[in-house]
């Protein structure tokens, strides 16, 4: 059990205070296990969006990232382009590079869960069984995994790392606390849409503790104007813009109902059992970490709830959310630890990180194979082609699958007659020997949706 050690006075720097509150051993565990969890997903091929996104983040390189600023959806994710037009630059074109890439960023994810400790409503041990949790909860995979959504964990390493260093700041901590802030909170801005979120939840540690109302309100005030700065711009330049068509975004979406469904989702069925457990151990301050998990969950899930494709957020944009379920499943952790019940956090641990990496290394990886299989399927045409082939039915958008021939170095030719439809798949080639190859086949229904 780790028990901290107490400062030896002034001459203990802050670096010292640090590795005691969170001992490097701790580090060292949670970033293996990050790596661990996820080394399946280095195997898996690219998946539709990246045939798209990869090639046009190189495009947007070449051209002095101009154009970037002017298209309206993806400079948003500016860092994820940049990202991606520097591995492609230095590495390739390559599936498992990017997938190193995206687990790499997940496992400085994880840490900084662990880094929320320095609140004290959360506390080093809470916070090093909530990051455990994080590394290994299978419910956000879709972030990690698919390259293209590598803008979720992008916004959450640098808003994360701008609400710890406000926290720090906001508990006493020099004035380079703050600005790192800021600098960190900038970067998160070019990362997502849904940074606004950790505007809101720089006001968290306030909410706990009245002696930093006045402190902490003010210096908040610069992250919440620039959030809704950033809402306004976005709104004016885009939404409300003429042409403006995505209609998988409304207002009128029904979010209530979206929201408690996606936070009944999150919950179950760890956040249930967290409960049942800190109920079961009986410590009267626990409901101050069950409220402040339930504000994280609630802000981390609300950007999403607008969407009108589903009617819970996918499971790539629970990312943030889940940072406050996993404070609630520490918390559990915590508190069967700090009692002495190793049987039964023993039990719990085990039976967490058994459930988790079977729906993570059987269920959840084969879906993602199989929702690779139509771009995969083109991809070996087109190498196996004399350069060109010929396309009869598609089972992606025909510029998708423009894009993944193209990354073979074969072209598209849409036959007369085409038709996109995404359980058909059916193209003619004359492969290298010169042999005419008419290749068809019917494919799953479900086979590139959204899953959980």
């Amino acid at each position: 059990m780790y028990v901290p050690v107490p400062d030896t006075g002034p001459a203990a720097t802050e670096k010292d205070r640090t590795r005691r509150r969170f001992p490097l051993s701790r580090v060292a565990i949670l970033f293996g296990l990050a790596i661990l969890v996820y080394l399946p997903a280095l195997g898996i091929p690219f998946i539709v969006d990246d045939y798209d996104q990869i090639p046009l983040a190189r495009q947007f390189a070449a051209q002095g990232w101009m154009p970037l600023f002017y298209n309206h959806e993806l400079r948003a994710r500016a860092t994820y382009m940049f990202l991606s037009a520097g591995l492609d630059r230095v590495f390739g074109f390559s599936p498992i590079i990017f997938h190193l890439a995206s687990v790499l960023i997940n496992a400085l994810c994880v840490l900084l869960v662990y880094s929320s400790g320095v609140w004290g409503e959360i506390g080093e041990t809470t916070a090093f069984w909530a990051a455990a949790f994080f590394a290994i909860q299978e419910g956000h995979q879709e972030a990690i995994v698919w390259p293209a959504a590598a803008g979720d964990l992008l916004v959450f390493l640098f808003g994360m790392a701008a609400w710890i260093c406000f926290v720090k700041w906001l508990q006493g901590a020099s004035s380079k606390w703050y600005a790192l802030a800021i600098a960190a909170f900038l970067f998160a801005i070019a990362s997502k849409e849904s940074v606004w979120a950790f505007a809101a939840l720089m006001l968290l540690p306030v909410l706990f503790d009245k002696k930093l109302w006045r402190r902490g309100f003010a210096g908040a005030a610069p992250f919440l104007a620039t959030a809704a700065g950033y809402v306004i711009w976005t709104w004016s330049s885009r939404v409300a813009g003429a042409g403006y068509h995505d209609v998988r975004f409304s207002l009128s979406a029904p979010w209530f109902r979206i929201l408690m469904e996606s936070w009944w989702k999150l919950l179950f069925v760890w956040g249930f059992a967290a409960i049942g457990i800190l109920l079961w151990t009986k410590k009267r301050s626990d409901w101050r970490i069950g409220i402040a998990a339930s504000i994280w969950m609630i802000a981390g899930l609300f950007p999403f709830c607008f969407l009108t494709y589903m009617m819970q957020v996918p499971s790539r944009l629970t990312y943030i959310a889940t940072a406050g379920l996993a404070w609630l499943v520490g918390a559990a952790a915590a508190r069967l630890q700090g009692q002495h019940r190793n049987r039964a956090l023993a039990a719990f641990c085990a039976v967490t990180l058994a459930v988790n990496l079977e729906i993570l290394w059987v269920k959840k990886m084969a879906q993602f194979r199989e929702r690779a299989e139509p771009s995969e399927l083109f991809r070996r045409a087109g190498e196996e082609s004399d350069g060109t082939v010929r396309i009869k039915c598609d089972p992606l958008p025909d510029f998708t699958s423009a894009h993944v021939l193209e990354s073979v170095g074969a072209k598209a030719v849409f036959e007369p007659g085409f038709k996109e439809d995404g359980t058909c798949f059916a193209v003619e080639y004359r492969n290298r020997r010169g042999e005419l190859i008419d290749e068809s086949r019917r494919l799953g229904a479900t086979r590139h949706g959204t899953f959980f």
